[in-house]
């Protein structure tokens, strides 16, 4: 079988070679002999699958996105020509659910609706709306509801599929302290999430709130957003997603308080996951056993700490999160590129890899932080946040 895969998929490499003839392809310059020869086409976000693309793969039968969004893959075209596709659902939601942890402890620090010498017990005074209850959103919601914070949920789909009207909380959650949009992006039907967050809503949201989009960057207004913001109006903002990227609407960044280039899922383990998951998805196409553990090729770069508090407080968890992930640097390495040029799509390609900066730090999940835990109820709050705590007694 020849296979075509992204560059830009950790230890596509390694694998796909077990299964025939693979070649990696950079998705800003495609070869059209090399496309038009593969069997099998593995790629991320930044590939648009449609008609024009499919025209010139005429010996492909498998396409798969190393992603968990599909907005850039044409199911009709897919259809036409009898091609089997999939996605990498829940690949990289826990590394998404870290980085609105990440951006929330910081946003509340700022507000100084938290103090770091507070107790845990502060987080139940906040709370947190989340839009889009799938994979990402619900571990979003596991998240802070450990911490003990007051969960709102908002997903109409699964609360008309599921018949749970505890889903369907949109207006409550708009008037939380904290708003976690993780929605994927819907443009017609029942339910359709394309600026769900519109001019009206985003003038009804009050500076003390805290908006977090890291779903998909149409379900807010951006332009809207922006006239707000240039009025000295709307909540503290936290953007990961924009519309249009990669071609972004720049002078929104300034009016963030954490602005990043898509990269909330780009963990190491997310984007491996992605590879693992198509890898394993196209051996049981051509009816072959998969045999590969990811841990296996994961580096073992594991850090190890104590913690002997009884009752956490917010400065320990915070500083246990920035040791696994600290979201203000990737805050400011985008500002200050993007102040010199629009490097948006090359600073989502070359995030944390090694290959295009030897100095650079790769972003790890916080599973990868050993912590040994004097108490049951310290142990077990951060495990529920995602650390491989134990007890030691």
């Amino acid at each position: 079988m020849r296979i075509l895969y992204d560059d830009n998929m950790p230890y596509a490499a390694e694998l796909f070679h077990r299964l025939g003839e693979a070649t990696s392809f950079n998705h800003q310059n495609i070869i059209p002999a090399d496309l038009a020869a593969a069997e099998a086409l593995m790629i991320r976000s930044t590939t648009k699958v449609d008609n024009s693309l499919l025209d010139i793969a005429t010996h492909c039968r498998f396409l798969a996105t190393a992603t968990a969004g599909t907005n850039h893959m044409d199911f009709a075209a897919l259809d036409a020509r009898n091609i089997t596709y999939t996605s990498a659902a829940g690949c990289n939601a826990e590394s998404v659910a870290e980085y609105a942890l990440a951006a929330t402890l910081h946003g509340l620090c700022q507000q100084h609706k938290i103090k770091l010498n507070d107790k845990v017990d502060v987080f139940k005074t906040i709370s947190v709306g989340v839009i889009g209850v799938g994979q990402v959103g619900r571990r979003v919601a596991h998240k802070f509801a450990s911490l003990g914070c007051q969960v709102v949920l908002s997903d109409p789909p699964r609360a008309k599929a599921e018949k749970k009207p505890e889903l369907d909380k949109l207006q409550q959650v708009l008037e939380c302290d904290v708003i976690c949009c993780h929605a994927p992006l819907v443009k017609d039907g029942e339910f359709p999430s394309f600026h769900i967050l519109n001019e009206q809503v985003l003038t009804s949201l009050k500076s003390d709130q805290l908006l977090i989009n890291a779903g998909r960057g149409e379900i807010i207004d951006n332009q809207a957003l922006l006239a707000l913001k240039q009025q000295g109006k709307g909540p503290m903002l936290v953007l990961d997603v924009w519309e249009n990227e990669p071609n972004i609407l720049v002078e929104l960044i300034a009016h963030c308080e954490i602005a990043t280039p898509h990269i909330a899922g780009h963990s190491l383990e997310g984007k491996a996951r992605g590879t693992f998951m198509l890898f394993e998805w196209l051996c049981a196409q051509v009816g072959m056993t998969s045999s590969v553990n990811m841990l296996d090729y994961l580096p073992a770069d594991f850090k190890q700490v104590s913690c002997s508090d009884d009752d956490l407080c917010v400065g320990t968890i915070k500083t246990l999160v920035e040791k696994v992930y600290d979201i203000k640097i990737d805050h400011s390495e985008f500002v200050q590129n993007m102040a010199q040029s629009n490097c948006f799509a090359q600073m989502r390609k070359q995030y944390r890899n090694a290959q295009y900066n030897p100095n650079t730090i790769t972003r790890r999940e916080f599973a990868t932080l050993n912590i040994s835990c004097s108490h049951t109820n310290t142990q077990t709050l951060l495990s529920n946040l995602g650390f491989q705590a134990t007890l030691v007694l």
